[in-house]
């Protein structure tokens, strides 16, 4: 016997469409392998990420220490000078051997500044900078232009181009000038 056409017609649609969806089931199954191969490759760089991070803080902590440990070793023969200074005046009761003492620590922290570069900010005579001087007090003077700074109470500091403590200064204010008093003036024309 013969099918008729209607059958056939029908049965290779129903072909087709199991034929499609095989085709979209492998497809679904190599797209879910695809996001797991993903997802996993995400989870490794994460991982990868994290153990970054983790040693480039360990390394910081580690040059934070040996730098450290550096200004350390340079300090501690100041410290000594220091105090040798202050046992020498003590025994001695003079006052010679302790400025003596005092001059010599001071060229060695000056001296141990530099090789850090750390350098100090000139301010006396300069015009007040907020960004190298932090401004305590303004005096009316006649001296000094407004502006200036005419002393400095504690002195700033940089590491290259960064303030690392600004200078406390003093700053000049010009004195403002008499107001003539007009009340009671009778002029006559």
């Amino acid at each position: 016997m013969h099918e008729p056409e209607n059958e056939v017609s029908t049965q290779q649609q129903a072909q087709t469409v199991a034929d499609d969806l095989e085709h979209a089931f492998a497809r679904l199954q190599e797209m879910e392998q695809a996001l797991e191969e993903q997802k996993n490759l995400y989870l490794r760089t994460l991982a990868d990420f994290q153990n970054y991070r983790r040693r480039q803080q360990d390394e910081m902590e580690r040059q934070r220490a040996l730098l450290l440990e550096s200004l350390m070793e340079s300090l501690m023969p100041i410290l000594d000078n220091f105090e040798r200074a202050l046992q020498a005046a003590e025994m001695t009761r003079e006052l010679e051997p302790l400025l003596e003492g005092v001059r010599l620590t001071e060229r060695q922290i000056k001296a141990l500044l530099e090789r850090y570069e750390i350098h100090p900010i000139h301010a006396i005579g300069q015009p007040f900078d907020p960004n190298l001087h932090e401004a305590i007090q303004r005096v009316e003077t006649d001296e000094y232009e407004d502006g200036i700074v005419i002393d400095e109470v504690e002195r700033g500091y940089r590491l290259g181009e960064r303030v690392i403590r600004p200078s406390r200064v003093i700053v000049a204010k010009r004195p403002e000038p008499p107001q003539a008093d007009h009340k009671g003036l009778d002029i006559e024309i």
